[in-house]
């Protein structure tokens, strides 16, 4: 097992595998981005709000408690197979009411009469037209269902100028993929330092080999010399002079 080590050698040994480091971070961020942009279909969203309220001046709390009680059957008719159906139809969607319900999404606030409806498709008109058409047939259903109207669409799906998907998220995505491509090549780069059993650090000498370290010698390249034979020069040394040989 391997010695504890300083936070130079820790420098070190990141500068040695910083070519591998890069590469998995530099390849992970463009494979993510290229996932994202060519192969994912981006989501979009659109959003409508309809008051559950009986249209007359004044409310009493019991009527108040009456709204909210409608407000829940509501809910529960978005995403009725009977309401689903009339939407498809309308709109010749290629989709079954299974599918559509899994579009739409509702939700209200704590003692709240406002029903918010989220669609969600792949295209923001298709998702807009939806959604308004959702409300639309729930207006006029609930005339039939249950003898009432009692909802009032407080605003409608728009389409932006400029739709931003709402999945995948792109910056966030890339960000998460940079980071964990990063924390990935710096543990590898560590692991591999661990199961290398060569000697890289003098402390290493003087635990393993019992040696005193007091310097080392920097390797030399060898470079041929421009006179003839001089790489087959040996010296021959004698007291007081050095004769070389091969001349």
């Amino acid at each position: 097992m391997k010695e504890n080590i300083n936070f130079r050698e820790l420098v070190a040994i990141l500068r040695k595998r910083t070519v591998l480091i890069l590469f998995l971070t530099i390849s992970s961020t463009l494979a993510c981005g290229i996932v994202q942009y060519f192969v994912l279909t981006p989501v979009y969203q659109a959003s409508t709000q309809i008051l559950v309220s009986e249209k007359k001046g004044s409310a009493t709390f019991s009527d108040i408690q009456i709204n909210l009680q409608y407000t829940r059957t509501f809910q529960a008719l978005l995403k009725n197979p009977v309401i689903l159906e009339q939407v498809k139809q309308e709109l010749h969607l290629p989709y079954s009411a299974g599918s559509l319900s899994e579009k739409i999404a509702t939700s209200t606030e704590s003692e709240s009469e406002i029903i918010n409806i989220t669609v969600q498709d792949g295209n923001q008109k298709t998702a807009a037209d939806i959604a308004n058409t959702l409300t639309a047939v729930l207006k006029k259903e609930i005339k039939k269902i249950m003898n009432t109207d009692r909802v009032t669409v407080l605003s409608k799906a728009e389409i932006a100028d400029s739709p931003v998907p709402v999945r995948p998220n792109y910056k966030m995505n890339m960000l998460l993929a940079f980071g964990a491509a990063l924390m990935t090549g710096i543990a590898l780069a560590f692991f591999l330092d661990f199961i290398d059993d060569t000697v890289a650090r003098p402390s290493q000498v003087e635990k393993e080999a019992g040696f005193i370290y007091l310097g080392s010698i920097e390797q030399l390249k060898h470079k041929k010399s421009r006179f003839r034979g001089d790489d087959d020069m040996n010296v021959r040394v004698k007291p007081g002079r050095s004769e070389p040989l091969g001349y």
